[in-house]
């Protein structure tokens, strides 16, 4: 079953997905979160990511993520930095090309 979200912005417009190895996203007091499998991308994510906009990309991600959560703009700072990291683990466990959603 597709994804029904953009994992770059949370986009309900889902047309691409990356496949990806799953990969530890972050560590905290002893608890691993995992990125599991593919990544789905809406139509402007792909675009970014096809073209190699990669800091507009994590400008996106974390524009939409405050427009949900604006009680989180104290920590943009942060979040700008993490959001970076997880794409970068993205891009290193990327295994092919981009394949539409049917």
């Amino acid at each position: 079953m597709p994804k029904s979200i953009c994992d770059f912005c949370s986009s309900p417009n889902v047309t691409w997905v990356y496949p990806a190895r799953t990969f530890a996203a972050y560590v905290f007091e002893g608890i691993v979160g995992e990125s599991v499998g593919d990544w789905a991308a809406c139509p402007i994510c792909h675009g970014l990511i096809e073209s190699g906009r990669h800091t507009e990309l994590t400008e996106r991600s974390l524009v939409t993520l405050l427009e949900r959560q604006p009680e989180m703009k104290s920590a943009e700072q942060e979040l700008r930095s993490h959001i970076r990291s997880f794409h970068t683990m993205f891009f290193r466990n990327r295994v092919g090309s981009a394949m539409t959603v049917s």
